[in-house]
């Protein structure tokens, strides 16, 4: 990953238009400091985390009459807020708000406001392979209903988050551009929202494993069931990077009580097993000592002592 931090607005655009595509940035804050933070995965797909004190940014009609490339921007506002504006729409963005936009036609963000941070997937909108006149209203639209609430836009940016490149870089773009098309389409009510790829298909239940850790007596039949695939595919999707859904959901288990052990000391073993999801403390002693060689006692005694 290239990690580039600026201080003139000079450098700025300078860096902004070689991540992205060639843009007009004005609106500086008088100290200006901004961060790109870019992994370019191939020729069509990038994933970059924009921080920045406050700016504006314009793809002006002759810079994109220009354009050598389809691809559009699916950008997950961080922290802050601002306006996208695209062919005479306009979408207010606050944290969670997730837009798209064609890069080959004029644009202009007004982040303006301090504390700026994005998330962008830059992608090929023809290597989505999802319908072209869904892509277009996706665009015509701007917002994303529900944003970041939405189970296949969350599934999205967290894995461009995180961009797990030990799975390899053709795996990770095809996840990501799978992941992608089914949030595209999920925002219309089309089709499943259960990613294809294997990575996409054990992202997003890892994601269901990290938000229902604590619920206890998870069945993997249900699991299963809920993503539209059979406990044999659920199981094999796990088995290709060595691990196991059951395992997985441990490990979130494992650091919600974690977490509750640091963070709340006069709390027993006892609650901090039910709340983890744990169905007894003997089976949360068992596996926590398993995992840290010691007892969750003993551990929490080492944490406070630091």
């Amino acid at each position: 990953m290239v990690v580039l931090d600026v201080e003139s607005a000079d450098d700025w655009e300078t860096i902004v238009s070689g991540c992205f595509v060639p843009l007009r940035c004005a609106g500086f804050e008088p100290r200006f400091a901004g961060r790109m933070e870019h992994e370019s995965l191939d020729e069509r797909l990038s994933v970059s985390l924009v921080t920045t004190c406050g700016t504006s940014a314009e793809r002006t009609e002759r810079l994109a009459d220009r354009a050598e490339s389809d691809d559009i921007h699916l950008s997950l506002q961080r922290s802050s807020r601002g306006i996208v504006s695209q062919e005479g729409h306009a979408a207010s963005v606050r944290p969670g708000s997730v837009s798209v936009y064609a890069t080959d036609r004029p644009y202009y963000l007004d982040y303006s406001w301090s504390d700026q941070q994005q998330l962008i997937v830059q992608v090929s909108r023809s290597s989505l392979g999802a319908p072209s006149a869904m892509i277009e209203q996706a665009m015509q639209r701007l917002a994303v209903p529900g944003g970041w609430d939405a189970r296949a836009a969350r599934n999205l940016f967290s894995y461009a988050g995180a961009l797990p490149l030990e799975h390899g870089r053709v795996q990770v773009a095809e996840t990501l551009r799978d992941l992608a098309a089914v949030m595209i389409r999920s925002s219309f009510g089309e089709g499943s929202g259960i990613p294809r790829t294997s990575g996409g298909l054990r992202h997003a239940v890892h994601e269901y494993f990290r938000e229902h850790a604590t619920e206890p007596g998870i069945d993997m039949d249900h699991v299963a069931n809920r993503h539209f695939v059979s406990r044999r595919r659920l199981y094999q999707v796990f088995e290709e990077v060595g691990e196991s859904p059951a395992r997985v959901l441990r490990g979130e288990r494992m650091r919600v009580a974690e977490e509750l052990l640091r963070s709340a000391p006069e709390r027993t073993v006892e609650s901090v097993a039910y709340d983890s999801g744990f169905r007894d403390v003997t089976t949360f002693t068992r596996a926590f000592s398993r995992a840290h060689g010691r007892t969750p006692r003993e551990w929490r005694a080492e944490q406070h002592a630091v």
